[in-house]
């Protein structure tokens, strides 16, 4: 019995012990804050609107050859045949879904460039993320920018240590 007694008077005491060595602890970030903080998002900014840019020219040409073509079979079209008529309208409507196409390319050729260019800074980012959050023994991390965090009272704002960490001012 008195065995059974100091197991239990052992067991008891180990137990606040293990309790706290397992506590919660919790930290927040605005992700797209720190995002916007990272030096390179300026580069990436400008690369981004440098490429735009291009695409716009590319579509604006496009539209132009586009409404000369329109001008021109509207100013020849009381001398033109029904065969010319009906192969300039042929043409007319090739350049619109050639014009439609490019449009939709040019979107989905800026999502990836856009996607090329954030990805490393990303990848950058959640890395110093954990790094942090491993040094300092969090259990989880929210991000306070995606709008699922509704409340927090006890987290830790790790902006500042993250930022640290990327030499970021």
């Amino acid at each position: 019995m008195k065995h059974v007694l100091i197991a239990v008077v052992l067991l008891l005491s180990a137990l606040p012990q293990a309790s706290a060595q397992q506590a919660v602890k919790l930290g927040h970030i605005d992700r797209q804050q720190l995002m916007l903080a990272l030096p390179e998002r300026k580069d990436a900014e400008t690369r981004m609107q440098a490429f735009a840019k291009t695409l716009d020219e590319r579509l604006k040409a496009m539209g132009a050859e586009y409404e000369a073509k329109v001008a021109d079979a509207q100013a020849r079209a009381d001398k033109m045949t029904q065969t010319e008529k009906d192969m300039v309208v042929g043409e007319i409507q090739e350049l619109e879904q050639r014009i439609q196409a490019a449009r939709e390319k040019a979107q989905d050729d800026l999502a990836k460039q856009e996607e090329e260019l954030l990805r490393p800074m990303v990848e950058k980012a959640t890395a110093a993320i954990n790094d942090v959050a491993a040094a300092n023994n969090f259990t989880y991390i929210f991000d306070t920018s995606t709008g699922f965090v509704l409340y927090f009272d006890k987290g830790e704002d790790i902006m500042q240590m993250v930022k640290t960490k990327l030499a970021i001012p």
